[in-house]
C-alpha cells in the first residue's frame, strides 16, 4: 500500500512547479535504416517509424518489446510471463522474415531465423527505428517483412552518471548503473542493468537479467573515427507453461541465455563529397535449455524425462560501404557484405553458411529536395541456394506549402532457409525434419500512401496501402508414407497479404498530445491459417509533459486472431481480442544538491485494470504489474 501511495504522488503532483527543469529542445529524428545513410526523417520514401529516447521515457517502457507494441503495422507476440518468447511480425510477416539488427549488427538466430525480443533492454538506447518493408535491396535475407534496428548512445558533452533504483509487486526490482560524456577526442556511453522477478505463478515463473552495454566513438582525425560497440546479456528463466500440452505445470524446467554482440567500425572521409566505413562484428548465443523429471503423460505414453538441449547460434559479419555525392541532388551508395551463420547445438546440427552481398544504390533529389527518388538492386551468392537479385524503387513528392507528402514503392525481396530447416537431424524415430534442398523464399510489395500536416504541425495523420506476395514458403509438412506423422521442411505454396496503416497524432494544446494508429491486416495462405496476425489492430496513447511531469496512458487494441491449440484436442482455434492499457510517470524534482543534476521519481504500472489475456493460446499474459523508482543524474 505504501508503494501504491508513493505512486499516487507521482501521477498527482503539481503541474507548474517553480524551478522544475523543461525539457531539452531535441532535434528533427533522421533516419539511417532505409538508406544506410543518415538523412532526415522527412525524406524519407519508405514506411518509416523512429522511437526516440525521449519516447522510451514517456512510456516507461524497460524493454524494446514494451515499445514496439504502438508502431503501426506491428504485431507483438509474448508466451505468458517476463521473459518468455517474444516475436514480432510486420504486416502479416512470418517473425523470421523481420531482420533485427543491433547497432547495424544481425542478431536474428541462425536456427531459429527469428530473434527473440523477450530479454533486449532499452538502457543506453538513443533510438530505434523500423522499416516496414523494402528492407531486402540493402539487408538480403530475413528483412521480406522489413527491419528493426536498434542504435546506442553516443556519449557527448560533459561527464554524466546515472543511477536508478526501483521496484514492484510480484517481488520485481531493477538496478540500472550509466555513465556517458566525453574526453578529448574520446565519446563514450556505458550502461549495465539488473532485472529480477519471482513472477506471478504458483511456481517456476521466475526471471532474471543481467544486461550491460558499451559504446566508444574516437575522433583520430578530422576525417576518419573508430567506433567500438559491445554488448553482454545473461538471462535465467522458469517456463511455468513448458508441459501445456500435458494440461499440468511444469515445476523445474528453465532457460538460461548468454548473449554476446561486438563491433568495430573505421569511418573516413576521403575528399568532401566521397566516403567510406569498414566494419567487422560478432554475434553470438548460448542458449542452455534444462529440465528434470517431471510425473505426466502425454496419449498414454509417460513423458518424464531429464532434458539438457543447448544451441550455440553466431553470427560474423563483415562490411565494406562507400558513399559519393556527386552533387547536392545525387549521393551514390555500394556496398559488400560477407556474412558466416553458423550453429553447434546439442541436436546434432554443426553447420554453416557463407554469403556474398552487393548493394548499389542512388539517392537523387530534385527540384529543391520536393521529389526524391531512390533506386537500388542487390546480389547476393548464397552458399545453399545460389545467387539472387533484389531490386527496388521508391519516391516521394513533398509539397511543403500544405504539408502533404505523398510515396510509393516496389520491392523485392527473399529468406534464406535456416540452418535448423536445413540440416535438422533424424530425432524420436523420425527421419531428418531438415531439407537441404530448399530454395528461397521469394516476396514481392507495393507500397503507396500519404503523409498530412495540418495547423503548423499541430495535426499530423497518414495512411499507407500495402501488398505483398510470398512464394515457396518453407513450411513442415507430413512424410508420405510415414507411420507415425513425422514432418520435413519443403518448399508449399504461397501466402499474399493486403493492409492499410493509418496513424493520427493531435497536439491538443501545448503540454497534451494524442497519438494514435490503426492496422488492417487481409491475409491468404495456402493451408488456410496465420496465426497470431489479427486483422485489426491498434493503440491510443496520451502524453502529456510539462514543467518536468511527463504521464502516458496508452492502450493497445489487438482484435481475434487464429491460434494454435495448446491443449489437447490439438488444432486450430481462434483467439479472443483484448484491450490492455498501461499508465507510466515521471516527475523532475525542483530542487538540486550539489553535484546533482537532477533527481526524479517514476513508475508504471501494466495492464492497468488487470486483464485476463492470452497473446499465445495456453500461456495467460501477466496481471497488473506495477514499477516506481527514483532516478539521479549526476554531473555538471
Amino acid at each position: 500500500m505504501k508503494v501504491l501511495f508513493l505512486f499516487s504522488l507521482i501521477l498527482f503532483l503539481p503541474i507548474n512547479v517553480p524551478g522544475a527543469e523543461s525539457p531539452e529542445v531535441t532535434l528533427a529524428p533522421v533516419f539511417v535504416t532505409s538508406t544506410r545513410t543518415e538523412i532526415p526523417l522527412e525524406l524519407v520514401t519508405t514506411s518509416a517509424t523512429v522511437i526516440t529516447a525521449d519516447d522510451l521515457e514517456a512510456l516507461q517502457a524497460k524493454t524494446v518489446l514494451d515499445a514496439l507494441r504502438y508502431v503501426p503495422g506491428l504485431d507483438v507476440v509474448q508466451t505468458g510471463s517476463r521473459g518468455t518468447t517474444a516475436t514480432v511480425f510486420i504486416r502479416g510477416s512470418e517473425s523470421d522474415h523481420v531482420l533485427v539488427l543491433i547497432d547495424g549488427v544481425e542478431v536474428n538466430s541462425t536456427t531459429l531465423g527469428a530473434f527473440n525480443f523477450a530479454h533486449l533492454t532499452t538502457e543506453n538506447v538513443e533510438r530505434i527505428e523500423i522499416l516496414r518493408g523494402a528492407g531486402g535491396t540493402l539487408y538480403g535475407s530475413q528483412a521480406i517483412g522489413g527491419v528493426i534496428n536498434i542504435i546506442t548512445k553516443r556519449g557527448r558533452g560533459p561527464v554524466e552518471a546515472g543511477i536508478s533504483l526501483e521496484g514492484g509487486n510480484g517481488w520485481t526490482h531493477r538496478q540500472v548503473l550509466s555513465l556517458q560524456g566525453e574526453a578529448g577526442r574520446l565519446g563514450y556511453s556505458v550502461s549495465a542493468a539488473h532485472l529480477k522477478t519471482d513472477g506471478f505463478r504458483s511456481v517456476n515463473d521466475d526471471y532474471q537479467n543481467l544486461s550491460t552495454s558499451a559504446r566508444l566513438d574516437y575522433q583520430v582525425t578530422e576525417d576518419a573515427s573508430l567506433k567500438g560497440i559491445f554488448r553482454f546479456l545473461k538471462t535465467d528463466v522458469g517456463l511455468f507453461n513448458n508441459n501445456n500440452f500435458a494440461s499440468v505445470v511444469d515445476p523445474n524446467a528453465r532457460e538460461a541465455t548468454t548473449q554476446y554482440l561486438g563491433k568495430l567500425e573505421w569511418e573516413q572521409r576521403i575528399l568532401k563529397n566521397w566516403d567510406y566505413r569498414i566494419s567487422g562484428s560478432m554475434f553470438k548465443e548460448n542458449i542452455k535449455d534444462s529440465d528434470d523429471v517431471d510425473e505426466c503423460t502425454f496419449f498414454g505414453f509417460p513423458c518424464d524425462s531429464r532434458t539438457r538441449d543447448r544451441f550455440r547460434p553466431r553470427t560474423d559479419t563483415g562490411e565494406f560501404q562507400t558513399n559519393y555525392r556527386f552533387a547536392d541532388w545525387s549521393t551514390t551508395t555500394f556496398g559488400v557484405e560477407y556474412k558466416r551463420r553458423s550453429a553447434d547445438t546439442s541436436d546434432g546440427i554443426d553447420k554453416a553458411i557463407r554469403n556474398m552481398g552487393y548493394y548499389l544504390q542512388e539517392q537523387l533529389q530534385f527540384l529543391e529536395k520536393r521529389l526524391i527518388m531512390i533506386p537500388g538492386i542487390r546480389l547476393d551468392d548464397n552458399q545453399s541456394f545460389g545467387t539472387e537479385w533484389t531490386p527496388s524503387l521508391s519516391a516521394a513528392y513533398l509539397f511543403r506549402e500544405i504539408g502533404t507528402k505523398l510515396k510509393a514503392g516496389y520491392a523485392k525481396g527473399f529468406k534464406a532457409p535456416t540452418l535448423n530447416e536445413l540440416f535438422f537431424p533424424p530425432a524420436f524415430g523420425c527421419p531428418a525434419f531438415g531439407n537441404p534442398n530448399l530454395d528461397a523464399e521469394k516476396s514481392w510489395e507495393l507500397n503507396a500512401g500519404v503523409e498530412q500536416e495540418v495547423s503548423a504541425e499541430r495535426i499530423k495523420m497518414g495512411a499507407t496501402y500495402f501488398h505483398r506476395e510470398v512464394k515457396d514458403l518453407i513450411e513442415g509438412r507430413p512424410i508420405s508414407g510415414d507411420p507415425f506423422g513425422c514432418f520435413r521442411a519443403v518448399n508449399v505454396g504461397s501466402a499474399r497479404f493486403d493492409g492499410v496503416e493509418t496513424m493520427l497524432r493531435i497536439k491538443i494544446f501545448a503540454p497534451l498530445s494524442l497519438d494514435t494508429q490503426y492496422t488492417f491486416l487481409n491475409w491468404s495462405t495456402a493451408d488456410g491459417i496465420l496465426p497470431r496476425r489479427p486483422k485489426h489492430r491498434g493503440s491510443v496513447g496520451l502524453n502529456y509533459l510539462q514543467d518536468g511531469l511527463n504521464m502516458n496512458i496508452a492502450a493497445i487494441i489487438v482484435g481475434r486472431r487464429d491460434d494454435f491449440r495448446a491443449e489437447s484436442p490439438f488444432g486450430n482455434t481462434t483467439s479472443p481480442g483484448y484491450v490492455r492499457a498501461d499508465l507510466g510517470s515521471s516527475y523532475v524534482l525542483p530542487w538540486r544538491a550539489p553535484g546533482v543534476k537532477h533527481t526524479s521519481v517514476f513508475g508504471k504500472i501494466e495492464n492497468l485494470f488487470n486483464k485476463k489475456y492470452e497473446e499465445v493460446d495456453g500461456f495467460r499474459a501477466r496481471p497488473l504489474n506495477f514499477l516506481v523508482g527514483v532516478r539521479g543524474t549526476f554531473g555538471r
